[in-house]
């Protein structure tokens, strides 16, 4: 089968997300930190599709992709705010006002995507990592902040993560594998990195809140086609399972689905985002992990900022105590790009 190299469309999907979406109790719906952003991604999806999704155009991806946000006008999409989107857009001397901005804010970050270029390229890190691992196609979604290594042009964004796991690969033997679960995966970048490096991991489960979910379903098909299972396919079973084969599957649920899951997994991952979520719906997600087949021989790994912000998420020092019948072991690292440190939890098994 060939498969497209673009990002395909399918509103549809994004719709039927959207609509169950509204009917699920709040353990199961976007926290503070996620409800906005959540709300007018939605909105920008079905306007601009996601072939730039990682550019200039929109702020779809805000706080979980590489993308360039340079115009905060496209926040302003929606109810009550959309008079003012228009306001700015189109009205002189506001508008006028916001273009010199957005003219001037691509100017500096013209700039530093230079800057950190030098920086990524100088770095033996890098020549380490991508001889140490497969770097896969990472600017689809179109991609501005890369290097370029050999003549070959690399997200820096996927770097970043292939960095993470190559420190959480010193703890969690991943060639030994073959099922994987994340909550929170951006738009697919760590479970692509995976599966490109692991050929042994050939079941995955990827939960995100719509649109995230849409987002990183659309993306991850552009590579696996018919390997991606969305939810269209999963929203009526009352059990959901892996197929009984070695053939590649990616289930995408939704986080209501996950009281539904009939399964066994060898890792579960976290990024940054649990301590994004109010804690009671971590809970309510540690609750039902527990509940997984075989989950007391799962290995758990959760990663985190250092330092944190309280006034938009929690003290990640707390992740373990979701899981008390774990024991855990924690290390601190340094992301690639040098701007903060992480800490990392990971199950002693």
């Amino acid at each position: 089968m060939t498969l497209s190299t673009a990002i395909s469309s399918d509103n549809e999907l994004l719709r039927m997300m959207l609509l169950d979406a509204k009917a699920q109790r709040n353990a199961y719906k976007p926290g503070p930190y996620w409800k906005r952003k959540s709300q007018s991604a939605a909105i920008q999806i079905e306007r601009y599709g996601l072939a730039d999704f990682r550019g200039t155009t929109s702020t779809i991806g805000q706080s979980y992709a590489d993308s360039v946000i340079l115009d905060v006008r496209h926040n302003l999409t929606g109810g009550p705010r959309r008079p003012f989107r228009f306001l700015l857009d189109s009205v002189p001397p506001f508008n006028r006002q916001f273009d010199a901005q957005v003219a001037l804010t691509t100017t500096y970050s013209d700039e530093v995507r230079r800057l950190r270029r030098v920086l990524f390229n100088d770095s033996p890190r890098v020549r380490e990592l991508l001889g140490k691992y497969t770097m896969p196609p990472s600017l689809r979604g179109g991609c501005l902040e890369y290097i370029e290594v050999d003549g070959d042009k690399v997200a820096m964004h996927y770097l970043t993560l292939l960095h993470e796991h190559d420190l959480v690969a010193e703890k969690v033997k991943f060639p030994a594998m073959r099922s994987f679960f994340e909550i929170g995966g951006g738009f697919g970048t760590n479970v692509h990195l995976l599966l490109e490096n692991y050929p042994n991991i050939r079941k995955v489960v990827y939960l995100d809140i719509p649109p995230n979910l849409y987002v990183g379903t659309q993306y991850l098909k552009s590579f696996y086609g018919d390997s991606v299972r969305d939810y269209r396919k999963t929203r009526r079973l009352d059990r959901v399972q892996f197929a009984k084969n070695d053939e590649l599957e990616i289930l995408m649920i939704a986080p209501w689905q996950i009281e539904k899951l009939d399964l066994g997994v060898d890792v579960f991952y976290n990024a940054h985002s649990f301590v994004e979520m109010p804690q009671f719906v971590v809970a309510n997600y540690a609750d039902r992990l527990a509940r997984l087949a075989g989950f007391e021989s799962t290995t758990v790994v959760m990663l985190s900022y250092d330092p944190f912000d309280p006034n938009t998420t929690f003290d990640p020092a707390l992740l373990p105590g979701f899981f008390p019948s774990k024991s855990f072991g924690r290390s601190t690292f340094t992301a690639l790009d040098g701007k903060y440190d992480r800490i990392l939890f990971t199950s002693l098994r």
